[in-house]
């Protein structure tokens, strides 16, 4: 099997695949919407979704380790960040989602470990716990739009598509694409000429699609 970038990925053992579908269990009784295996959402409100992830760790004694990843998918702004990126959009495919952030249990509640090829119920019942006790509040947190815009705005240096995001959600929460003065001040902190020509040709994808005209909506172009 072929991963995105052509390298090879071997195939999921079964007993990895019963772990997260525990796990996964485990977020579905907590209200969470199973979206694949290792993944369950919510919904927020009318923009943004909320969903924890997993990581899957395979240790040396061939047990699994999962590491929950609290996420936040803004849908208006990843759609026109797939629209400057002349890109189809995804909602929860890796380049799709908003925000991320891996958070660790504590020394005191341990890691999510199960040896194969059992699922130990005390286990599921501590990363169920884990995940409303500590990951729900994260996941609300990291939904913050001016936390989101600042993130992005700070990390624009870094390259990467932040620059486009901060752009993407300024023309989202502005309802404009006139944003001649945000657009001269993200590009001026590129520090590279490939970061900057990528930058140009998100914002002319941008503010050339009829799409992105429509999501805004037409008549607040003026």
């Amino acid at each position: 099997m072929l991963s995105q970038q052509g390298t090879i990925r071997k195939p999921m053992k079964e007993h990895t695949k019963a772990v997260l579908e525990a796990c996964t269990g485990q977020l579905v009784a907590l209200g969470l919407t199973r979206r694949r295996r290792g993944l369950a959402v919510w919904q927020m409100n009318d923009e943004m979704w909320g969903g924890v992830g997993m990581q899957v760790q395979i240790m040396r004694d061939n047990s699994v380790r999962v590491v929950p990843v609290p996420q936040v998918v803004w849908d208006p702004v990843e759609r026109l960040v797939a629209h400057g990126k002349g890109l189809g959009y995804r909602p929860w495919s890796p380049t799709a989602i908003t925000r991320s952030r891996v958070v660790l249990p504590s020394k005191q509640v341990g890691p999510f470990a199960f040896p194969e090829p059992e699922l130990h119920g005390s286990v599921l019942d501590r990363f169920g716990s884990f995940v409303r006790a500590k990951l729900i509040p994260v996941v609300l947190e990291m939904a913050d739009e001016r936390e989101i815009l600042r993130h992005y705005r700070r990390e624009a240096p870094k390259g990467v598509g932040r620059a486009e995001h901060a752009l993407a959600i300024l023309a989202w929460t502005s309802k404009t694409l006139d944003l001649t003065e945000d657009f001269g001040s993200l590009l001026s902190v590129q520090p590279e000429e490939e970061k900057r020509a990528r930058l140009e040709a998100f914002h002319h994808r941008l503010c050339g699609s009829e799409e992105v005209r429509e999501l805004i909506g037409p008549a607040r172009f003026g």
